[in-house]
């Protein structure tokens, strides 16, 4: 199924394999199986994917191998932001020469400060080289993890210089009212949010869905509040969040997705992050355990 632009899309999680290389075969299996779960989509390589812990090649040829193994282009969201603008370019037209006309893409991070201007001109280079017409921008505003965002007014250039090709915006500030805020100032503007308690209420305001990391162990219960335009109800998600508070997000939830699938590689993270320990998934819903052993 063909993702439109609107929806819930799991931020999907990267296995490694014992060599700390990607396990492209089990993350392929991973997506293939959200996707059968009702997401409509995956993004690949965004935060909860370690995506800039990864070079251009492995990234490239990560999305190569999960095209091969069956998940369409148009299923997929490729995260191809990076620090360096040519990487940023390198990554942004690989995907769209393998099918993938959207992309997820992060200002470059490494400088702090700088003005919104500088912001927009650095999507716009990349924009620019690329130099396609199908090419769909999601902006990836997540300024606790980047030092660096998308305020209104780097928005608005960026959408009266390239139009359509600005195709929403994820908002992973955790602020409800700043997800707000992005629908009311720029109509027709695809916002997801990020946190998964507030998928409901950006849904009734005009949002447009979630890019979500606990998509990867409860795609049911997501794509639920997406489809209600409620809040979720269930307790699950509720309860996962409860035990992220203070938690260092990507490794608790590897170990999660690995006591879903009873699979300890899924907690393999790359450096500088660090592994959690089993007691981690003593947190896990009993649901979600039962789920995957049926």
């Amino acid at each position: 199924m063909a993702f439109e632009g609107q929806g819930v899309l799991a931020a999907v999680t990267t296995p490694l394999d014992a060599a700390n290389r990607v396990d492209v075969a089990l993350l392929a299996q991973h997506s293939a199986d959200l996707l059968r779960r009702g997401l409509h989509g995956i993004t690949l390589f965004g935060t909860t994917g370690e995506g800039p812990s990864f070079t251009v090649d492995e990234r490239s040829a990560t999305l190569e191998g999960l095209l091969a193994r069956g998940i369409e282009s148009s299923e997929l969201v490729v995260g191809t932001g990076a620090a360096a603008l040519g990487d940023a370019i390198s990554l942004t037209r690989h995907a769209l020469a393998q099918g993938c006309r959207r992309v997820l893409l992060l200002p470059p991070f490494f400088f702090k400060g700088v003005s919104s201007a500088g912001v927009a001109e650095a999507i716009g280079q990349v924009i620019d080289a690329v130099g396609d017409s199908r090419l769909r921008v999601i902006l990836y505003h997540i300024p606790q993890v980047s030092g660096v965002g998308f305020d209104d007014e780097a928005i608005a250039t960026l959408r009266q210089r390239y139009g359509s090709v600005i195709d929403g915006i994820k908002d992973s500030s955790g602020n409800l009212d700043h997800s707000l805020a992005l629908i009311r100032n720029h109509p027709g503007l695809n916002v997801y949010v990020g946190a998964e308690d507030t998928i409901g209420r950006a849904r009734a305001a005009g949002g447009a869905g979630s890019i979500c990391g606990l998509a990867n162990i409860a795609p049911e219960q997501v794509r639920a509040s997406y489809d209600s335009a409620r809040d979720p109800d269930s307790g699950v998600i509720t309860a996962l969040l409860r035990a992220v508070d203070g938690q260092s997000f990507v490794p608790l939830l590897k170990a999660w997705v690995a006591a879903c699938q009873g699979n300890d590689g899924w907690r393999r993270v790359r450096a500088p992050l660090v592994g959690i320990d089993a007691h981690a998934t003593a947190a896990l819903p009993r649901a979600l355990l039962s789920g995957a052993a049926a």
